[in-house]
């Protein structure tokens, strides 16, 4: 483990490893010494027990000192937290490894190791037996204390309920302990079993009993497990159309709710018709409050999941319009997946097929984001991959965008029903005839009819240049830390969050604190510590490529620190990278007011100064200079849009006032459209949508706009009505 990144300091990973190896080896010597201590006829149970206890111990402290010595060499960002989860994962575990052990070893005169290995294989059974037949990906066990399911969330705190979960383990270890003590006693003396239990002893096993039965039966309230049942009430609401049943958070309005509904039965046609499925049963769908309640009521924080073997798929309300179509793709190639489990045998194949649905990658085309991949020489062995496991090996964004390409790829030039059968079956040579290295390559030769230039790199480096958790220093610790900073931020404590993105980057030079503290100097209105810190990571060329964003930041404090000019060339600089939609938007909308220099000054402090909402409303309703109305009319759109006073959006958008820059233009249009959708003017909003792509020729945009006027036609030609 010390040659093991991620596993090679005290930390989760390596406790959990731990926990497997060490109590199963006590197990086994337990027996082992049993054994012969019944050959030498020496000491009494008690002295056994006290002497085994003692010395697995002993034992498992030798890895905790290996590690905390290989702290030395290796960054251990929390060692007290490392040294707590240890404590909790390992020593319980020993322990009730000892006490089945001994039970067994008591009890049985033959086959006590092959009945141990049974027992304790069993108990680890438990963890695939929940998350797979249950609605949580995440498992507390005896033995391992915590599974937290196989996800891309890096965030894991979990010491709080571990430290609750390990009394009912403590209350099992007694239990066997005393159950041995009575089986030892009762081959010595004949005669009834009362004659062998004191009544004292009694009480405590049943007392112990008791707190077993109570840790299983409010097992859901102490967030130790869940069942559809809890999930179901903590989420509230639920309504069932003709291909779902979608469980959603009980405040959601009506018109959410519907909207909710029409996206999902929408999904559900384009899918089936672009894979050729006919689902005959109802798919499950829970949406999510929050990451925070998703993430004690199945796990995963914040990342959506499917489980399509239970025809079940969760997200966060917020992801929604993003992630639906996603897992919902998932879901329904259950139809052609392997048997039972209803997926493909590798990640490769399931993410693949998703993506490959979706087309567009990071507000690109899917080949031409692959492209971006290899146009920086991002290495992959796609064989990996491919692979039942390889496909975590690499950061999700390259994982994701090659597989996508690939399988897209695959679909069209092949057909989908050679595509079925591979997914089904992992065996590309069968269902191609053809060698996977062959149609790697040919794929490879696809992709270099898609021209990259350098400000693409830019936003490939950006975008692909990071490592997996594997790669990171800390990776558990500084996830936890950051996403509190993120808390902190969210409530505007920004001397909090500036204090929590420090201590952060004390711990390790990671870029998601690099922006947290930027921010936050900002929002302090610290702008010259801003531009200093900002400019200063900017020249580290082992964090450069992924801070392109923060030029959007550090432009601002330029802008406010009265150095327009500066401003002007940062905001450029994230334009031209084109890293997402949102990002263009909001520097386009600063290069507009910029080039108005006295004009555009006007609208500064919507961009530089903190305000509520109520005076953002007021500032963008106050007169302002003819040569910014567009924009004020613009900006005032966005906030109306998001007060879902849709009637009002509309009038702020629908004002001619040309836009300086092109996609300030397309997307005008494009929100018009979406709020003419919103009220049900579908023809109006297909319009719009339709004059939108003048104004643009990123081929991503084409593809999701066609998506939004499908959504208008299926709209006009089905009356969805949800049983509210």
């Amino acid at each position: 483990c010390t040659q093991i990144p991620l596993f090679n300091y005290l930390g989760f990973e390596f406790s959990a490893l731990t926990t497997i190896v060490s109590s199963m080896v006590a197990g086994l010597l337990t027996i082992s010494a049993w054994r012969r201590r019944q050959l030498a006829s020496a000491g009494s149970l008690e002295q056994f027990i006290d002497t085994a206890v003692l010395y697995s111990l002993l034992a498992a402290v030798i890895p905790f000192v290996i590690m905390s010595l290989n702290a030395f060499l290796v960054k251990n960002c929390s060692y007290v937290e490392g040294a707590m989860l240890f404590l909790l994962l390992v020593i319980p575990a020993v322990a009730l490894a000892q006490a089945i052990a001994l039970f067994i070893a008591v009890g049985f005169t033959r086959w006590n190791k092959a009945l141990f290995i049974l027992t304790y294989v069993g108990i680890l059974l438990h963890i695939p037996l929940v998350t797979f037949t249950g609605i949580q990906i995440f498992a507390f066990n005896p033995i391992m204390g915590f599974f937290p399911g196989f996800t891309y969330d890096e965030t894991l705190n979990v010491i709080g309920r571990l430290a609750v979960y390990r009394v009912e383990t403590v209350a099992m270890i007694v239990l066997l302990w005393l159950f041995t003590f009575w089986l030892e006693k009762r081959k010595k003396v004949r005669g009834p079993w009362s004659g062998v239990v004191p009544i004292n002893q009694r009480w405590i096993a049943g007392g112990l009993g008791l707190v077993i039965a109570a840790f299983i039966w409010f097992s859901d309230d102490l967030g130790l497990s869940s069942s559809l049942s809890s999930v179901k009430s903590r989420l509230g609401g639920e309504t069932e159309t003709e291909h779902f049943i979608i469980r959603y958070p009980s405040r959601m309005k009506h018109t959410q709710v519907q909207d909710l509904v029409l996206l999902h039965e929408f999904y559900f046609e384009q899918i089936s018709k672009e894979l050729h499925v006919s689902i005959r049963r109802k798919i499950e769908s829970f949406v999510y409050e929050s990451p925070e309640q998703k993430g004690r009521l199945v796990g995963a924080a914040r990342t959506d999941i499917s489980k399509p073997w239970l025809w079940q798929l969760h997200i966060n309300l917020d992801d929604v319009e993003q992630s639906l179509k996603h897992e919902l793709v998932h879901v329904m190639a259950a139809e052609f997946g392997f048997p039972l489990f209803r997926i493909s045998t590798n990640s490769g194949l399931i993410e693949g097929t998703a993506v490959a649905v979706e087309r567009v990658t990071y507000d690109a085309v899917v080949h031409r984001t692959a492209a971006l991949a290899f146009a920086i020489d991002v290495r992959v062995n796609m064989g990996d991959l491919f692979s039942l496991s390889g496909f975590f090996k690499a950061h999700p964004g390259v994982s994701y965008t090659l597989a996508g390409s690939f399988c897209r790829y695959l679909i069209d030039h092949y057909g989908l029903r050679r595509f079925k059968r591979v997914y089904r079956t992992g065996d590309f040579k069968a269902a191609y005839n053809r060698d996977f290295e062959k149609l790697v390559a040919d794929w490879r030769q696809y992709l270099t009819m898609f021209e990259v230039k350098d400000p693409e790199k830019r936003k490939a480096a950006y975008l692909f240049r990071r490592p997996s958790i594997f790669g990171k220093e800390c990776a558990r610790v500084i996830a936890n830390l950051n996403a509190e900073t993120r808390s902190m931020y969210l409530r505007k404590d920004y001397a909090g969050a500036l204090a929590s993105s420090r201590l952060s980057l004390e711990l390790t030079a990671n870029t998601e604190a690099v922006y947290q503290k930027t921010n936050s100097l900002f929002r302090l209105k610290r702008y010259s510590e801003a531009v200093g810190f900002a400019e200063e990571k900017l020249r580290d060329s082992s964090l450069v490529f992924a801070l392109l964003p923060i030029h959007l930041v550090l432009g601002d404090s330029y802008w406010a620190s009265g150095f327009p000019d500066k401003a002007l060339v940062s905001y450029h600089r994230v334009f031209e990278a084109h890293i997402s939609l949102s990002l263009d938007e909001a520097s386009a909308l600063r290069l507009s007011l910029i080039f108005n220099r006295q004009k555009g000054e006007a609208l500064r402090p919507f961009f530089t100064e903190e305000m509520d909402d109520s005076v953002r409303m007021a500032f963008l309703e106050s007169p302002h200079e003819r040569e910014v109305a567009s924009l004020r009319s613009y900006l005032l759109g966005r906030e109306l849009a998001r007060k879902e006073k849709y009637r009002d959006a509309i009038e702020a958008f629908s004002r001619k006032e040309e836009m300086e820059m092109p996609v300030l233009d397309f997307l005008r249009k494009q929100r018009l459209g979406q709020l003419y959708f919103k009220v049900g003017e579908f023809q109006k909003a297909k319009l719009s949508f339709w004059d939108s792509l003048n104004e643009i020729t990123n081929e991503a945009y084409f593809i999701e706009t066609e998506e939004w006027l499908k959504r208008c036609d299926w709209m006009e030609e089905h009356a969805v009505k949800p049983n509210l």
